[in-house]
C-alpha cells in the first residue's frame, strides 16, 4: 500500500475565509436515483482502505471504469473502461499501488463494477457510492460503527485539489492497464 499523505486532501471547503479540508464523520445515506436504490457514504478518513473491504462483496469479474475529469498531463480528460475483466486480487493490486493517489487527489472518479450484481464508485466528492447488494454492504458498514444519516451533504461552495507531486501517478495508472477511452459524460464532472 502507498504511505497516505497527510497534509493532503481532494475536497475542500470555505471557512472563515480559507479553503480547508473537508470530511464527514464515517456515516451513509440510503438514496433512489431513476429507480435504483444505492448507499452514498463518506468513508471517513481510509477512503480507499474502505472500498478495499467493501469490495469483497462483489462478485467476480470486475471491471473497471476510470474516469480522469481533471487531467495535469498531456492526457486527455475521459472514461478510460478496463479492456477485459479482472480478478479481485488485479483491483486490490491496482487499489493497493494507487492508495495514496486516488485517496488524496481530486482530479478523477473510479469505478469498480460486477454487472449485474453491483458496483462501487470512489468519487471525487470523497464518498462511496454503492449499487447492489445493499443489505450486505449496510451491515458490513454498521460492523464498523457508520452512522446512518438522512443525506450525506457536500460543501457548498467546494474546491477539488490537485498535487503536483501526484501527477505522474496520473500517468502510471493510465498505463496500469489496456484502457478503451470515451469522452466524458456530463454528470461526470458534477
Amino acid at each position: 500500500m502507498g504511505a497516505m499523505t497527510a497534509h493532503k486532501w481532494k475536497l475542500g471547503t470555505v471557512r472563515a475565509g480559507k479553503d480547508v479540508p473537508w470530511s464527514c464523520p464515517p456515516s451513509y445515506a440510503r438514496q433512489v436515483v431513476g429507480g435504483v436504490e444505492r448507499l452514498v457514504i463518506a468513508p471517513g478518513a481510509a477512503p480507499v482502505a474502505l472500498l478495499r473491504e467493501l469490495l469483497a462483496v462483489l462478485p467476480v469479474p470486475l471491471w473497471v471504469l476510470y474516469v480522469l475529469v481533471t487531467p495535469r498531463s498531456e492526457a486527455p480528460a475521459g472514461r478510460y473502461q478496463s479492456a477485459t475483466a479482472h480478478t479481485r486480487e488485479e483491483i486490490l493490486a491496482l487499489l493497493d499501488r494507487f492508495e495514496n493517489y486516488l485517496a488524496c487527489d481530486g482530479r478523477h472518479n473510479l469505478w469498480l463494477a460486477a454487472p449485474p450484481a453491483g458496483q462501487l464508485v470512489l468519487d471525487r466528492h470523497e464518498v462511496i457510492y454503492a449499487y447492489g447488494k445493499i443489505g450486505e454492504i449496510v451491515a458490513r458498514l454498521k460492523e464498523k460503527e457508520f452512522t446512518e444519516v438522512d443525506m450525506i451533504r457536500m460543501p457548498v461552495p467546494h474546491s477539488h485539489h490537485f498535487h503536483e507531486e501526484l501527477d505522474g501517478d496520473e500517468q502510471a495508472m493510465l498505463e496500469h492497464w489496456e484502457w478503451v477511452r470515451s469522452e466524458l459524460q456530463e454528470t461526470d464532472d458534477l
